[in-house]
């Protein structure tokens, strides 16, 4: 799989960029900056990331640093081209899309949910991860990756297929990718100990707290549980470890669907929705104005935990109790 001819020609055309990714990133969407960036910046190219945020997750919270929330004035004044990493909608980027104004905007994502956007498009539904497709590019454009960069896009790799785990038979490509990554320097078992160590005991404490709330719907098929601001200050916790709950809740006998949500503060949620092989939760998370993957998603929306759980579970009914 190489990058198309428009999007390179779309790097040739510039001299400076703006990559952005989408807020509440992930390891995917910035281990995809950090590594494009870089490779950018080795051709000569000025670059300038911006990123929302928060960087709540452990595994990323490191790089906030080396991100704004804000696009610099000075630099929008170099006339930069965009570049949008795994973002599907623009909504996703948060206040920096209206910052982003006119500028000539690419799309590279994974993602195929939301109303297209950007004038130049590489969209992979099939691809694992957006690292994916930025190793293509940076090959195109440089050939092979330096050490840290295989390192962010082993990372991104890796969050998004749980560490391969989520992969299914044709997907060879994948560790295609990560052979030649290692070759490149990336070590996966420092990136494993990246994604699975150094992590806060309040943090498991908050996960079991959030455990056993989980409420069963339709035979265990739907799994649900939620989680307070209240909960992390009582506990001292940053963040829950979702993706162990998500481990835990889909190793259920019968379970397809997993909803874990979040209140920000009075009037904020956030959701995380998994699915095994029925429900499209990423048309699910489109609903609430956020997108992800067909079996991973994640949305932000206005409102109280109670109100948004009876929204989806409406929303899941016809999957579990059709109309005769």
């Amino acid at each position: 799989m190489e990058p198309p001819a428009d999007l390179v020609a779309f790097f040739k055309q510039h001299s400076s960029f703006i990559l952005v990714g989408h807020q509440d990133p992930d390891a995917d969407c910035i281990g995809s900056q950090l590594a494009l960036g870089s490779a950018l910046k080795r051709l000569g190219y000025e670059v300038f990331q911006g990123n929302q945020g928060p960087f709540k997750r452990l595994e990323i919270n490191r790089y906030q640093p080396l991100f704004s929330e804000t696009i610099d004035p000075f630099f929008k004044t170099k006339n930069p081209a965009v570049v949008v990493l795994d973002c599907s909608t623009p909504e996703r980027l948060g206040s920096l899309q209206a910052e982003l104004g006119s500028l000539p905007i690419a799309v590279v994502d994974h993602h195929a949910v939301g109303q297209p956007f950007g004038d130049v498009r590489w969209v992979v539904p099939k691809a694992p991860s957006t690292t994916f497709l930025v190793e293509r590019i940076i090959h195109t454009l440089l050939g092979a990756p330096t050490e840290e960069e295989a390192y962010w896009l082993l990372l991104g790799l890796c969050t998004d297929t749980g560490f391969f785990r989520h992969l299914e038979s044709g997907s060879s490509p994948a560790f295609h990718t990560a052979a030649r990554l290692t070759d490149a320097g990336a070590s996966p078992k420092a990136v494993f100990q990246h994604l699975n160590g150094g992590r806060l005991l309040a943090n498991q404490k908050l996960m079991g707290l959030v455990l056993s709330r989980v409420e069963s719907f339709w035979d265990n098929r739907v799994l649900f549980s939620w989680e307070e601001e209240k909960d992390r200050v009582a506990l001292g916790a940053e963040n829950r470890e979702s993706d162990m709950i998500y481990q835990v809740l889909q190793s259920v006998s019968g379970n397809l669907v997993v909803v874990l949500l979040r209140q920000e503060g009075p009037d904020k949620v956030t959701g995380g929705l998994r699915s095994k092989d029925v429900v499209d939760v990423a048309s699910l998370a489109a609903v609430f104005g956020g997108g992800g993957h067909i079996r991973a998603s994640g949305f932000s929306c206005p409102g109280r935990w109670p109100e948004v759980k009876k929204k989806i579970l409406d929303a899941l009914r016809p999957y579990f109790e059709p109309q005769a």
